[in-house]
């Protein structure tokens, strides 16, 4: 059955939807304080360092955000209609969508110095990819 990998695909389209709200939430400074944590602990060790954003910072927090809600919005449809469907065209479309995400974000994470926003990456790479392994091999072992 099915029903598994797609409530763990969904979960993961809301967490992705979440991360985005933290991120527009921290385009104004009393809206900070998560997203500050977030940049502290992937900049590690928590020391109090990221507890401000400049101007800069929070337009570009408010942009990444919506996009990343956005995206996670499309996924979780994706996942919830077509993908559940048994939609190959889909799920390879959501499969590119997050290989090039992960690709580039985490190219540009490396080149900013920030390596431990590719280990979190990664966690989104699994708990998105995961559940598509998981729907691939159930359809190719029909």
């Amino acid at each position: 059955m099915n029903a598994i990998p797609i409530m763990l695909l969904k979960a993961a389209c809301l967490a992705t939807i979440g991360t985005g709200l933290i991120s527009v939430a921290a385009s104004h400074p009393a809206g900070n304080a998560l997203w500050a944590l977030v940049f502290d602990v992937l900049q590690w060790p928590i020391d109090g360092q990221q507890g401000t954003f400049s101007t800069e910072a929070r337009v570009l927090n408010a942009v990444c955000g919506g996009v990343l809600a956005g995206w996670g919005a499309l996924m979780y449809w994706l996942a919830a209609g077509p993908i559940a469907a048994g939609d190959q065209s889909a799920r390879r479309a959501f499969l590119a969508s997050v290989l090039i995400w992960f690709a580039t974000d985490s190219a540009g994470s490396l080149a900013a110095g920030w390596p431990g926003n590719v280990a979190l990456n990664v966690i989104f790479l699994i708990a998105l990819v995961g559940p598509l392994a998981a729907l691939s091999r159930r359809v190719s072992a029909r």
